[in-house]
């Protein structure tokens, strides 16, 4: 059977992009330089994981979906992802490649356990994969892309528990693909951050850090705080940490704690997070 070999939890912010093309040209300033070197294990274990597949749970930021139609749940089933041009033009980097025949199977078993999807058969990617991608993998991409779209926009957002549910729903579906396709997934969001509003500008170190701690082996503790909360301690966008509950909902309870970094570069907190299951080594 088909099988989720690890998880990344990552950050994505519009400025982590555009200081990754600036930083490839022109050098990184010392703020994201901290990032890029924080992020060579991660680009490592992903390319010693040789997947076929990379599921990403992500939130799109009005560049796909409008206020007036915002799916709480949206999946991609194409061959093909286009990068969204976000207002200042298309980067350099190439679309993002899909797989019908996986695509249409994870949608299909994520419906019949209940989850109700909105299923985008074009899909404009933005900033919430764009941004982090180039620092943990080279063009042309390594795998196929499941994009899966949370929302964490408009109210009422889908809740953390929801969201890890739905991780174990991702589960049982990956496993139940015909074939030996080795799957990483991954979940993007936050960290702490406020990008309008009177606390614009509001960043939360602690609260990333013990987010970090705490997702491998105590999950639940996190689980029990409520979105606002996150919102208070962290800024309105901090709740898109619960983006990460499904990623760790995916995985089993075996995981490794490969690697986690944090920094904090520029208005949001930047971290990520990687776990392996057993026995899943480039060699397996």
């Amino acid at each position: 059977m088909s099988r989720i070999v690890g998880g990344i939890g990552i950050s994505h912010t519009p400025s982590m992009g555009t200081e990754f093309d600036r930083g490839m040209r022109e050098g990184f300033s010392p703020a994201w330089q901290v990032w890029f070197d924080g992020t060579r294990p991660v680009k490592a274990w992903l390319a010693a994981m040789r997947p076929d597949q990379i599921v990403v749970i992500y939130n799109d930021h009005l560049n796909l979906f409008e206020f007036d139609a915002y799916p709480t749940l949206a999946i991609g089933v194409a061959e093909r992802f286009a990068q969204a041009d976000e207002g200042w033009g298309k980067r350099p980097l190439p679309d993002l490649p899909g797989d019908t025949a996986f695509g249409w199977h994870v949608t299909e078993s994520l419906i019949q356990q209940e989850f109700d999807l909105t299923v985008c058969q074009e899909m404009a990617i933005d900033h919430g994969i764009y941004s982090w991608l180039p620092y943990v993998a080279d063009a042309p991409w390594p795998a196929p892309i499941l994009p899966i779209a949370a929302n964490m926009i408009r109210q009422p957002l889908p809740s953390s528990q929801r969201l890890w549910k739905l991780g174990r729903a991702l589960r049982t579906a990956i496993e139940a693909f015909p074939g030996d396709q080795r799957v990483v997934v991954i979940s993007t969001g936050g960290m702490s951050h406020q990008i309008s509003g009177a606390r614009f500008g509001i960043a939360n170190i602690d609260l990333d850090r013990f987010f970090l701690e705490h997702l491998h082996r105590d999950p639940d503790r996190l689980l029990r705080i409520p979105q606002k909360e996150l919102m208070r301690l962290g800024g309105t966008e901090a709740a898109e940490l619960s983006i990460w509950f499904a990623m760790r909902g995916a995985l089993s309870d075996r995981i490794a704690q490969i690697y986690t970094f944090h920094t904090f570069p520029q208005i949001t907190g930047c971290g990520v997070a990687v776990y392996e299951e057993p026995n899943q080594t480039s060699a397996d």
